[in-house]
């Protein structure tokens, strides 16, 4: 991080302390020298781009409405002109954490990294298509289902037969 290190006294609690995050985040991406030139090949318009992804925080850690857009429909044109790698995913990441770390403390701030490393490996999967067919096969997890409780409320109640004309079998067919 570049400044002085301070540490940080407070959680993130508003739509304020959002887009501190935010502008404090891509301060340091815009000057990484791994990340900073896709976002110069980009030709990103900073203060959209921050506007965006202040409402798109804002939703994903406050519930704010706002947010109208798709990450991985944005990220797919730079993606075509720049293949992003797990090595730039997990650059991405570590800035993220270690801003929010540096600015913030608190169970926020905890969900602000735990939804960051999410959209991650949520971007990375489908940008990290590739066309020759995987050597590992893909395997189902199949885990047996646990029967239900056995508690009073959960009990299904018999159901009672209606009075009516009795039911005839269909014929069958030799």
């Amino acid at each position: 991080m570049t400044g002085t290190m301070q540490a940080p006294a407070t959680d993130i609690t508003d739509r304020a302390d959002i887009e501190h995050l935010v502008r404090a985040f891509y301060r340091e991406v815009a000057t990484d020298d791994r990340l900073g030139p896709m976002f110069d090949d980009a030709d990103v318009d900073w203060p959209t781009h921050i506007d965006t992804l202040s409402a798109f925080w804002a939703w994903q850690l406050l519930g704010e409405r706002g947010y109208d857009g798709n990450p991985l429909r944005a990220h797919t044109p730079i993606h075509g002109r720049h293949p992003f790698t797990e090595a730039d995913f997990n650059r991405w990441l570590d800035l993220f954490v270690a801003t929010v770390d540096h600015h913030f403390t608190g169970p926020t701030a905890d969900i602000a990294k735990h939804r960051a490393s999410k959209m991650a490996g949520a971007l990375a999967r489908p940008l990290d298509q590739h066309d020759e067919p995987s050597d590992q096969p893909i395997t189902p997890l199949i885990t047996p289902r646990a029967p239900p409780p056995s508690h009073p409320s959960l009990a299904v109640a018999p159901t009672v037969a209606t009075p009516g004309p009795p039911r005839t079998a269909a014929p069958s067919t030799p």
